[in-house]
C-alpha cells in the first residue's frame, strides 16, 4: 500500500515537472512570435507597431495612441503578460492581437515594408522550426 502511494506521488511529481516544462516552452514560443510580429510590422509613425498586445485566455480590446517605432516597449509589455502565463491554471490560449482598423491591410501586404504580412510569415517560420 505504501509503495502504491509513493508511486502515485512520484507520477504526480513527474507530471507536474513535465507540465512546467511545457508551460515554459509555450512561453518561449509566444515571446518569439511576439518579437517577430512586432519587428515585421511596417513603421510610418510607429502606431501599428505599438498596438500589438497579448491576451491570455481570451481576446482583447486594447488600443493605444502611443507610438513605438523601435518596438521595444511593445515587446516588453507583451513579454510581461506572457510571463504571467506560468501562474495561470491549465493551458489557456495566448493571443497576440492588434485592433487598429488598418492592421488587416498591413497583414495583407499593403506596405512594401512587409509584403508578406507579419503574422502569416511568423506562423509559417515557427511551424517549420518546430517540425
Amino acid at each position: 500500500m505504501n509503495d502504491a502511494k509513493s508511486f502515485a506521488l512520484q507520477i504526480d511529481k513527474e507530471l507536474a515537472d513535465n507540465l512546467d516544462e511545457l508551460r515554459q516552452v509555450v512561453r518561449v514560443i509566444a515571446l518569439e512570435a511576439l518579437r517577430r510580429i512586432v519587428n515585421r510590422t511596417p513603421v510610418d509613425t510607429g502606431r501599428a507597431r505599438g498596438n500589438w498586445f497579448v491576451s491570455i485566455g481570451g481576446g482583447g480590446v486594447e488600443v493605444t495612441t502611443d507610438v513605438d517605432p523601435a518596438g521595444g516597449v511593445t515587446v516588453t509589455r507583451g513579454g510581461e503578460r506572457i510571463a504571467y502565463y506560468e501562474e495561470v491554471e491549465g493551458f489557456p490560449v495566448i493571443t497576440i492581437y492588434n485592433n487598429l482598423p488598418y492592421i488587416e491591410r498591413l497583414e495583407d501586404g499593403y506596405s512594401k515594408q512587409a509584403p508578406g504580412g507579419m503574422v502569416a510569415v511568423t506562423v509559417a517560420e515557427l511551424q517549420q522550426a518546430l517540425a
